[in-house]
Parts: structure tokens; sequence; C-alpha cells
């Protein structure tokens, strides 16, 4: 038997719960796409940054690119990172609205699960291990490929250095001192790094942490179907509908 319709002053609080959630959903939504704007531009940045160091003949410039590649690679997670936050954020609050309409009729979340990769699967950085071979999976793959030939250069260059000094006679203790030091840093910086994201995507404590928040503010994501509604299904078919309450 369908609930009655909410009337007077259950109809106005119910209207501005709407109203509340909807728009923290565009705030979310608007958090979403700015970050992951900025993870495009940075992957191109990066790009032009790299390969002007390559090319510009100083030593310090090639010798950094090693360093600079992890560091483009920690800075486009950390905007991942974000998107990841605006996303589990989001899907929450369709959860929440679609129990306020009693009806699923916000999916944007369902479909990013779907199109992009999982939110609640296990990844490195884009790198999907729920969808490995999916787009975003592959494109991932793609530019991790491209750093790591900027990487190995550095490397390389660093190598024909070292071994053209030590030809030379010129390597001295000094010299020894100075190419020891850069290639353990350097492994160290790499392992570290490398091994932090390893750990924090795989594991995900923060996004699991405000997981457990999100279901005990507003109920389990995704579940918006009329059985599932609560109390006050239903909004009042007077109680004016907010601009872009539809959008998801």
């Amino acid at each position: 038997m369908e609930k009655p319709t909410p009337k007077g002053p259950e109809a106005d609080t119910l209207a501005l719960r709407y109203d509340a959630l909807t728009r923290q959903l565009e705030r979310m939504r608007g958090m979403q796409a700015a970050y992951f704007g900025r993870f495009f531009w940075w992957v191109v940045l990066t790009l032009a940054g790299l390969v002007a160091l390559m090319l510009s003949g100083l030593f310090w410039g090639k010798a950094l690119l090693p360093f600079l590649v992890v560091s483009a690679g920690v800075q486009a997670s950390f905007y991942l990172y974000y998107v990841d936050f605006a996303r589990a954020f989001a899907r929450s609050l369709e959860g929440k609205l679609n129990r306020l309409l009693g009806e699923e009729t916000l999916i944007a979340a369902r479909l990013e699960d779907a199109y992009f990769y999982p939110l609640d699967a296990a990844k490195f950085s884009g790198y999907s291990l729920g969808r490995p071979w999916g787009f975003f999976s592959v494109y991932t793959l793609h530019w991790c490929g491209v750093w790591a030939l900027f990487y190995a250069y550095g490397v390389y260059y660093m190598i024909l250095t070292l071994y053209d000094d030590f030809q030379l006679g010129a390597l001295g203790n000094d010299g020894v001192f100075v190419y020891t030091s850069y290639f353990l840093v350097l492994a160290l910086w790499t392992f570290g790094n490398v091994a932090y994201l390893a750990w924090y995507f795989h594991r995900q404590p923060e996004l699991a942490a405000m997981k457990k928040l999100l279901r005990e503010a507003y109920g389990e994501p995704g579940a918006g179907k009329a059985a599932d509604a609560e109390p006050s299904s239903k909004l009042s078919k007077s109680a004016t509908k907010p601009t872009g309450a539809s959008s998801s």
C-alpha cells in the first residue's frame, strides 16, 4: 500500500532535506569534474616538461628526470584520490535522494562504476584490478609506459656519464660519492613512493573510513528502490522542485 504523501510542515521539511542533499550532490559533481580536469592537464603538462628537460642538454636536468617522473605519478594519483572522494560522496547522496523519491531516478554512480572503473575495487592509481582491461586502466598503463621511458633515459644518461668519467679518470672520491648517493637516493625514492601507492590504493583506508561514515549518515549507497524507501518516501507534489534536482 502506498504511503500517504506528506503535507504541511512535514512536506516543507522533506523539501528542505531534498534541497540540501541536491546542493551537496552538485558540489561533489563539480569537485569530481574539476579534479578529473586537473588530472588530464597534469598528464599533458608533465609530458611537455619532461621533453623540455630531456632536450635541454643540462646535466642536472637529465639527472632529475627519474625523480620528476615518480613525482608526476604521485601527483596524478593525488588528483584521482580527490575524484574517488567525490564519487563516493556523490554515490551516497544519490542513494539517499533515491530513497526520498521512492525510485532509482539518479543512477550516475552506477553508470560510472560500469563505464570507468568500479569504485570499491582495489586499484593502483588509475589501474583498476577490478577492470584491468578497461579503457581507463589501459590509459593508465599507456602513460606509465611513457613516463617509464623518460625514467629509463635519465638512468641511462647517468650511467653513461659515470662510465665516461671513469674512463677519463675524472671520477675521484667525490665523484664516487656523488654517483653512489644519486643511485641510492633514486632507488629509495622510487621504491618508497611506488610501494606506498601500491599499499594505499589496495587498502584505501581513508576511503573505507569515509564509506563507513556515509553509511551511518545516509544508509547503504545505491539502495534507492521504493521497497527500501524511508517512511516519508514521497515529495509533496505541491513542493517546488529545486533546479537540477533530476541531474546526476
